[in-house]
């Protein structure tokens, strides 16, 4: 039995330092599908975070000569008379986030050790860094399902042109910025797409070349396609979002934490990866549920 310890313990140093590296290299290059979607604050501190909500702001128009400015957020102002904003009152809010913790590990042999070679080094770093990373996008997705978007376009027959175009227009009534709007789509919805003559034809040009070369549609109406197999599905129905990069928010507290401890019981190394996050909602107004029957 001391026989076995002693070889457990006897782990070098290279190793660890070697997996370490692998498994934050890969939690890099295979990062979320959803994180560049979304706006994120990092190395947060603490259990929560605040995120803060400023809606849009008006103006004073011919302000009395010496009158005080008030701040947009101040709602005692009515929208009538001197010193009074039109347009709209900025009501600065915070909306607060949750951190949290996630685990994802994966027990190395000890007769795997003397045989590791880079191949096997990269599979269980990328199997660590592929659950945390799906730990971020499930937090979005869950942030997003909380969020009660006062918007909602149903898709009843799939995800057609014409419905992404209800959504465009719903964006733009709301005056939600075209830039960094994204749409979160399922393998279902882009199917759709796919299919939809009205949008991919082979006259199509820049559009249908991408989508028939690669079977993916990078951008649509200025919305940049993302795919996801997290979305919620309710009987037939799947929950998509359109999103403005603003409306929602990821706090990390820090990038991915390593660590390889022997588990004598197994006679392995638990090769652990962890990391701390959380999302919310920041404003409805730039998010669109997209109801598609699937």
């Amino acid at each position: 039995m001391a026989l076995v310890a002693n070889a457990g313990t006897s782990v070098s140093n290279s190793f660890v330092t070697m997996f370490s590296d692998d498994v934050k290299q890969a939690y890099q290059q295979t990062s979320s599908n959803l994180v560049d979607a979304v706006r994120v604050v990092r190395n947060v501190t603490g259990s929560t975070y605040k995120f803060h909500k400023l809606s849009k702001g008006g103006s004073i128009k011919n302000k009395a000569r010496f009158e005080d400015i008030t701040a947009m957020s101040d709602s005692s102002k009515s929208f009538a008379g001197s010193g009074a904003y039109t347009g709209s009152t900025a009501q600065n809010s915070v909306v607060t986030t949750t951190l949290n913790n996630y685990h994802s590990g994966e027990y190395i042999d000890d007769m795997d050790q003397f045989k590791t070679n880079i191949d096997l080094r990269n599979t269980f770093a990328s199997a660590i860094s592929s659950g945390l990373n799906r730990a971020v996008d499930q937090e979005i997705i869950d942030a997003l399902d909380a969020s009660a978007p006062t918007t909602q376009v149903t898709a009843g027959s799939g995800l057609t042109k014409a419905k992404f175009l209800e959504v465009h227009e719903a964006m733009n009534a709301l005056s939600i910025p075209t830039n960094d709007r994204c749409i979160i789509i399922s393998p279902q919805a882009l199917t759709d797409l796919l299919t939809d003559s009205n949008l991919v034809t082979a006259a199509d040009g820049l559009v249908s070349n991408t989508a028939l070369t690669s079977g993916y549609i990078p951008n649509v109406f200025g919305f940049r396609v993302i795919m996801s197999t997290l979305l919620t599905k309710n009987s037939v129905q799947r929950d998509c979002y359109a999103i403005h990069k603003d409306s929602v928010g990821l706090a990390l507290a820090s990038d991915i934490t390593t660590r390889i401890d022997y588990v004598a019981q197994k006679a392995s190394h638990l090769v652990l990866g962890t990391m701390s996050g959380g999302a919310t909602a920041i404003d409805v107004d730039g998010i669109v549920k997209v109801e598609v029957t699937e």
